[in-house]
């Protein structure tokens, strides 16, 4: 699962910022947030922090300014619970789709039994 928390999520991560491709590469570029759209997104998360019940363990943090040093832990709280509210209606429809389908995936994923099923929905 680390492979899925710690290398595709912080990629897609530098992917939807404009970082992830070497200066120079050309494209549609369509799947880059603006940097005021993340800037909004990291204090919407750093604004809920004093809301999130110690119970439900670590709260998030900014992710413009820490995507650096997260953690496993912290990349599965961004991709199954943070991530599609904070970033619906913020990029293309298409692209948000695409991710909202990840989501779904890696939360099957994380089910302590799979069933038939859900291993043809993964």
């Amino acid at each position: 699962m680390h492979l899925i928390y710690e290398n595709i999520a912080g990629y897609i991560f530098k992917l939807w910022t404009g970082n992830f491709f070497q200066k120079g590469y050309e494209d549609n570029k369509d799947y880059v947030l603006d940097k005021a759209i993340w800037n909004e997104i990291g204090n919407n998360m750093n604004n809920v922090r004093k809301t999130i019940p110690a119970y439900l363990g670590r709260p998030p943090r900014n992710i413009v300014l820490y995507y650096n040093g997260y953690k496993a832990e912290e990349w599965f709280t961004w991709i199954t619970l943070y991530s599609l509210p904070l970033l619906k209606d913020r990029m293309p429809i298409r692209n948000y789709e695409g991710w909202a389908n990840f989501v779904k995936a890696v939360r099957l994923c994380n089910k302590l039994v799979l069933t038939s099923q859900d291993i043809k929905n993964i």
